[in-house]
């Protein structure tokens, strides 16, 4: 399996989650992005993409009742703005680039807090990566 297949499957969780989990269990959409990223035939991409996986555990760990702190809504902000898929390839490029800048600067105060950020950082380095191909 490519980690673009992967990619595909991460997103829509990971936008599940950008976007208010509303109390949807998401057990089974772990367990399957888990086994889709143990199927990635590339060493480097099957670990970045389990590094992935246990980002949304660490998001999903957190209390349903209990909401996310302000780093986080931030970096939800952030990376919301950043992941947008209108305009041209360089606009899209430009602001996937500030969005990734824009997380490094965020402070986290707790580890869960961190690797969440990692996470979203991690998914825009791919996309950064993706349409600098497309130029």
């Amino acid at each position: 399996m490519e980690y673009a297949e992967f990619e595909v499957q991460y997103k829509q969780v990971a936008d599940i989650i950008l976007t208010g989990r509303n109390g949807a269990d998401l057990t089974a959409d772990i367990a399957r992005l888990r086994a889709l990223a143990n199927q990635i035939d590339d060493e480097d991409d099957r670990d970045d993409a389990l590094l992935e996986v246990g980002g949304i555990e660490s998001v999903i760990a957190q209390d349903p009742g209990e909401p996310p702190s302000e780093v986080i809504l931030e970096a939800r902000r952030i990376y919301a703005e950043a992941d947008r898929d209108d305009g041209t390839t360089a606009e899209r490029l430009a602001r996937a680039e500030q969005g990734v800048q824009a997380l490094e600067r965020l402070e986290a105060a707790t580890p869960e807090e961190e690797q969440a950020i990692g996470s979203l950082e991690h998914t825009l380095v791919m996309l950064i990566g993706a349409l600098r191909l497309m130029r």
